[in-house]
């Protein structure tokens, strides 16, 4: 195989699909090393080396087909039929850092680095990232010189198994399997999918998210402690969803979850009820079950925090009124979803544990989805915000009584400003009836079927109405407890006044749940007022200094003991549930 001598090396190389690397000293060399029928001569020559393709065939130098003798000076791709071969006519690069396990992928024209990757899901990535793979380059870790992705990825995956991904999207059903769900875009995916989020200020933009984010990839390299290494070499904390990219709670893939839904119509109250309930959960679960209501992602409920301490730390109705939870507004966020760009609401997520039981720790995620998803003619799939009620452990309907003319005109004589004003439509039986049918065709069930998710209705603002109940709400709480009797007689009470003034809402709602009790609450525990000046004139808003809400955690103890009742024990049955009682109570 050789034919002359030389001292020194003369070049190395270094195989990138297996990792077999070396240098030679002695020209003219044949590759593939050894073979009958060598398809490449290396020989010397005044400017550097030869690279010369044998027998007139076409080799692939640098990704550009040639059939002559090429000189080379630089490090050198070389592609042929079974391998890929990197070409350094210099003593200084020994490739000792290059990894064939970990490739990198990048934008062949900008130059834009895409993520390392394992190389037989090069192809994959380039899919989900959006990119077409005659567009990308790869190369092995260590390395600075890469393939045309295209051309390689027959080479790095099964050539049958490279073809079809190459020929087609990933499709929706395959990026929806795992045991882990996702709580912004409620796809599933395994632990080992999941992605790291760099650290290094140089990796700094993603392919999707943008400039801003930092870069998302699938790990390959790990320190002593388990942690993922960045393409530069910092340890990564911090995981993201596969498939909509959004960082992950820390600790989010260790312990079971708990959504629990809030729907309404427009205005009807949903943020002033989110934001009264998490400081409710947050004083009352330690006296009444000995729980730890802890905030599970300090950066994703940033907002609601704030909603909460601008209602409970004003001075002013003025300071205490809180925005309107717009489609398009601060909850929600552009992510991309099973190939498409939507907006997205972002999740409220809480853990719940008992402090002398490490383990029994459980994330209790909430929404607040904005009453426009429902209305219908909203496509389910432009706007899937809505599409958590799906996958959710309960559901809970704020029911806004100020809003139905029915209640309006028993409440005669009342003195609440919700109930003067005009211009309202309410429209809570017809977002009702479009919850029903999104959640009954994400399930796939028939029209005549129910949904297992057990549904909380409750009844909002009953500072105004609870007048109307035959008898007062019983205490849910019984020696560290959940009364189930006393949500069973309450529900029975609320119930009565909902089929006097709104049989139908009560039809749709037992024609969507197997399992409904009906709630009353009140976020404010006070009429209202009007502001009187300022850029909010005329607008309606709670007196911080008459706060006292009732009853808003109630719902929520009844769901969460429906999922997790080891969280939240049930008394002991003291007497049969009523008569009246809601079907299934």
């Amino acid at each position: 195989m050789f034919s002359s001598t030389k001292k020194s090396p003369t070049f190395r190389w270094v195989n990138c699909l297996n990792g077999a690397r070396g240098s030679v000293n002695q020209l003219p060399f044949h590759l593939p090393a050894g073979a009958p029928t060598p398809q490449v001569e290396i020989l010397a020559a005044p400017e550097g080396l030869t690279v010369s393709p044998s027998g007139g065939r076409s080799i692939l130098l640098n990704g550009v087909p040639t059939t002559r003798p090429v000189v080379i000076s630089d490090t050198v791709t070389l592609q042929l039929d079974d391998t890929l071969l990197v070409l350094n006519p210099s003593e200084e690069d020994t490739f000792e850092e290059v990894r064939t396990d970990a490739w990198m992928l990048f934008d062949a024209t900008s130059g834009e680095l895409l993520g390392e990757f394992a190389p037989q899901d090069l192809l994959d990535r380039a899919t989900e990232f959006g990119r077409a793979p005659e567009h990308l380059a790869c190369t092995p870790s260590g390395l600075e010189v890469g393939f045309s992705l295209t051309l390689a990825a027959p080479l790095l995956s099964p050539r049958e198994e490279a073809a079809a991904t190459a020929s087609r999207p990933v499709l929706a059903a395959e990026q929806n399997r795992g045991t882990h769900l996702c709580p912004v875009c409620w796809t599933r995916f395994d632990a080992g999918d999941a992605l790291s989020i760099a650290v290094h200020e140089d990796l700094r933009g993603d392919p999707i998210l943008g400039s801003d984010a930092r870069l998302r990839f699938h790990p390959t390299r790990f320190n002593d402690h388990g942690l993922a290494l960045d393409p530069m070499g910092l340890a990564c904390t911090d995981m993201a969803c596969p498939h909509c990219r959004r960082q992950l709670p820390p600790g989010y893939l260790d312990m079971p979850h708990r959504i629990l839904s809030l729907i309404g119509a427009p205005s009807s109250g949903k943020s002033y009820y989110l934001a009264v309930l998490t400081r409710e959960l947050q004083e009352r679960l330690p006296k009444d079950f000995g729980l730890a209501f802890k905030d599970g992602d300090p950066s994703g409920n940033m907002l609601l925090n704030q909603m909460r301490n601008t209602l409970f730390s004003a001075a002013t109705p003025e300071d205490a009124l809180l925005g309107k939870t717009a489609l398009e507004g601060a909850t929600y966020e552009k992510l991309p979803r099973l190939g498409r760009m939507v907006s997205l609401p972002r999740p409220f997520i809480y853990a719940l544990s008992r402090p002398d039981a490490k383990k029994q720790e459980t994330s209790l995620i909430l929404y607040d989805n904005a009453g426009e998803h429902f209305e219908p003619g909203v496509d389910i799939h432009d706007s899937p915000g809505a599409m958590h009620v799906a996958t959710s452990s309960g559901l809970i309907f704020l029911f806004d009584p100020t809003a139905n003319a029915r209640f309006k005109a028993r409440l005669v004589g009342v003195d609440d400003p919700q109930l003067s004003l005009k211009g309202r439509i309410d429209q809570q039986d017809s977002i009702l009836a479009e919850m029903e049918t999104r959640i009954k065709r994400v399930m796939g069930l028939a029209h005549d079927q129910r949904i297992a998710t057990p549904l909380a209705f409750v009844v909002g603002k009953c500072d105004t109405w609870e007048k109307l109940l035959d008898s007062p709400l019983e205490t849910v709480m019984r020696d560290g407890t959940l009364d189930l009797a006393a949500i069973d007689c309450n529900s029975a009470r609320v119930r009565r006044v909902l089929v006097d003034l709104c049989p139908g809402l009560v039809a749709s709602a037992e024609s969507l749940a197997e399992e409904i009790r009906y709630f009353a609450a009140t976020s404010f525990g006070h009429n209202p007022v009007i502001i009187q000046q300022g850029p909010n004139k005329g607008r309606i808003a709670p007196d911080p200094q008459r706060l006292a809400p009732a009853h808003v955690e109630e719902p929520v103890y009844w769901l969460l003991h429906r999922a997790s009742p080891e969280l939240l024990p049930s008394a002991a049955p003291r007497k049969p549930a009523p008569t009246s009682a809601p079907r299934g109570a």
